[in-house]
């Protein structure tokens, strides 16, 4: 995977293999430290550089994108089927993982990848 240089820095354009979703995953929950400032999913404590990802939905379904990250969930929009999208976000954790949800249809979810500040991420969701 090869990197090309932008405005925004250090590059990194990923294609990232969608795997199901098991429900039972959406409802697990992680320890509890007992502080509210721990949940890196809210904005108001995000305090690294900004990170973009760049969605192709090739499918017809429209979807919305979330970022995942234990039970923690936090929608970054919808993608329109045949359309595209960039999603501007502060990141200040070492790696991300994404939850894609179909429009009437299937929930999947991404391999964890590492990520840096100033990195441009590309999710590719093929034709099914």
């Amino acid at each position: 995977m090869s990197g090309t240089g932008n405005a925004f820095g250090r590059s990194r354009f990923l294609t990232l293999l969608l795997l199901p979703v098991l429900p039972v995953l959406i409802g697990c929950a992680t320890a509890d430290t007992g502080r509210a400032d721990d949940n890196p999913m809210d904005p108001a404590t995000m305090e690294g550089d900004e990170i973009q990802l760049l969605v192709r939905n090739l499918n017809f379904n429209q979807v919305t994108v979330y970022t995942a990250r234990g039970a923690s969930v936090r929608r970054l929009g919808i993608v329109p089927g045949k359309g595209e999208a960039t999603f501007r976000m502060n990141w200040h954790l070492p790696d991300i993982q994404l939850r894609v949800k179909e429009l009437a249809g299937d929930d999947y979810l991404t391999e964890t990848l590492p990520v840096s500040p100033g990195d441009f991420l590309e999710l590719i969701l093929p034709i099914r």
